[in-house]
């Protein structure tokens, strides 16, 4: 299964229903939202950086999924490539402290509740303090990445702005087929 396939509505896994039904009750709260920061101190070819942040950003299909409540009440995902959380680059170099700056601007993003239905679950943000010095902010909503995910995510695209082509970052279509396989699995009652 590719991105193609992933046009048409399909169900959420356990885990991501989960997740679903649990801001369902909670809507306000933004502990659905995972998030980390790299901080770069040195030469930066923005350029490069932007062009691999952004490929790694089209690979991971789940940071451009999209939501909804099915007719039936019941969730529903599909990737939008509109949805791709493509890197934006921000000049606080003039900020007293530009560093305090970013810090606010990430914090304010984190601390903010991410309605899956309406909002993007992702974004990504390179910050430029001046001098040199960076800070890349990457945030996805639980239903799509947990933290091991977004490593995997900022490896990814180190890699790639190091010229290090590799495999691309594994679609969804492993984690669904899994899920699908666990659902069935005769183990599943012993667990």
């Amino acid at each position: 299964m590719n991105a193609t396939a992933l046009a048409t509505p399909l169900a959420l896994t356990e885990a991501q229903a989960g997740l679903w039904f649990a801001q369902r009750l909670a809507p306000d709260n933004p502990s659905f939202n995972t998030a980390h920061a790299v901080w770069i101190d040195g030469l930066l070819e923005v350029p490069a950086f932007v062009a691999a942040a952004n490929q790694a950003a089209v690979e991971s299909e789940a940071f451009a999924l999209r939501f909804a409540e099915g007719s039936d009440g019941q969730p529903l995902q599909w990737h939008d490539p509109a949805h791709v959380p493509l890197l934006s680059v921000r000049d606080l170099s003039g900020e007293a402290d530009p560093a305090a700056a970013a810090r606010a601007q990430m914090q304010a993003d984190r601390l903010s509740a991410v309605d899956p239905t309406r909002d993007r679950i992702s974004q990504q943000v390179l910050f430029d303090l001046g001098g040199q010095r960076w800070a890349w902010y990457l945030r996805v909503h639980h239903l799509a990445a947990d933290g091991y995910g977004m490593a995997l995510f900022s490896d990814r695209v180190c890699a790639l702005y190091a010229g290090r082509a590799g495999e691309p970052l594994p679609g969804l279509a492993g984690v669904l087929a899994d899920d699908a396989a666990y659902r069935v699995d005769a183990r599943r009652e012993l667990a």
